[in-house]
């Protein structure tokens, strides 16, 4: 009878270390899908800015500067745009293959979404079948 026991909490033990680690993952994960959210929104603030390029035309702008500065510009037109493409890198494109670009950035970003979506989900139900059998196994006690 002492010896059901000791396997039974050995069980619920593994098991709360099962979920501990799930939930480490969880965390991680949803950190991950706010940084590619933040990510997104700022790709499709971009795409609208570049839509706007028009109306920028001979007009004022505040250019950020490094640690807090601001410094005060005219703009003439808007023919060119530099364009991040990762690891640190501009890449100088016209309007409409910046455009292009961060159309596709958008895309790549909202399928990587996805798959972290459902990677949550997958986490959720396996965290949730876990805490059932933990619960299912107290009861047992």
């Amino acid at each position: 009878m002492a010896d059901d026991k000791g396997k039974q909490e050995d069980g619920v033990n593994r098991l709360f270390y099962l979920q501990s680690l799930y939930n480490q993952q969880y965390e991680a994960l949803m950190s991950e899908l706010t940084t590619m959210s933040v990510a997104e929104g700022a790709l499709d603030r971009n795409l609208a800015l570049l839509d706007k390029k028009d109306s920028l035309k001979n007009s004022s702008i505040l250019v950020s500067g490094e640690g807090g500065t601001y410094f005060e510009a005219s703009v003439k037109d808007v023919k060119k745009v530099m364009t991040y493409v990762g690891a640190g890198y501009l890449v100088e494109k016209d309007i409409e293959g910046a455009k292009e670009f961060i159309k596709k950035s958008i895309e790549k970003s909202r399928g990587a979404i996805a798959k972290l979506l459902d990677e949550k989900q997958k986490l959720e139900t396996e965290i949730m079948r876990i805490q059932y059998a933990i619960d299912a196994m107290q009861q047992g006690q």
